[in-house]
């Protein structure tokens, strides 16, 4: 299979993920990639992917100008004008739930580099036992890091709680936002 190295910038911006989220994909083994000698972060995408990443790109531009376009003949009339501003409203809507999806990807991407250090952690106190007076000194250290981790699991477990929160309150927003749709279209049906 052919790969494509490109910049890791590159492909945060093709696929809408944040670059930081992206780096911890590639330190997690999520994505194929490297940070080279010059400092950059690059990710090695198979070629069918980089096509396809490419494509949609397009299309979404594609989808945008066409999106432009409509706007644009929706405000040249004036009962447009509050049909092209609910337009907007709704774009808006599906960004931020779009950012929030994201978000939550990059915490379950930081759950397994948590994952993966603590198997790393418990590797490690399986070479320390040899060792006694240590023992109790990484016994320590694992308990506190097990906290940690709970405390982490208990913080991930309530932002999920309230990304799904603001999710449903954004899709009864839009519910709501698209019953005023359909009586201002009756309306101006009539």
């Amino acid at each position: 299979m052919d790969y494509v190295k490109m910049k890791a910038s590159e492909y945060a911006t093709l696929t809408g993920l944040s670059l930081n989220t992206v780096k911890n994909r590639i330190r997690a083994g999520v994505l194929k990639g490297e940070k080279a000698e010059d400092g950059l972060w690059y990710v090695y995408v198979p070629g069918d992917e980089y096509q396809h990443l490419l494509k949609r790109e397009e299309d979404v531009k594609e989808v945008q100008e066409r999106i432009k376009e409509s706007m644009e003949k929706l405000r040249s009339h004036l009962e447009g004008n509050l049909i092209a501003t609910y337009m907007e409203l709704l774009l808006q809507k599906e960004k931020q739930k779009d950012e929030l999806l994201h978000e939550l990807a990059s915490l379950y991407a930081l759950l397994a580099i948590r994952e993966k250090e603590i198997e790393i952690l418990n590797e490690s106190i399986q070479r320390m036992k040899k060792e006694l007076s240590e023992l109790e000194d990484l016994r320590k250290s694992l308990r506190e890091k097990e906290k940690e981790l709970a405390k982490l699991e208990r913080d991930l477990k309530s932002a999920e709680l309230e990304c799904q929160k603001k999710l449903l309150e954004k899709e009864k927003e839009l519910m709501e936002k698209e019953t005023q749709l359909k009586l201002l279209r009756g309306e101006i049906d009539r």
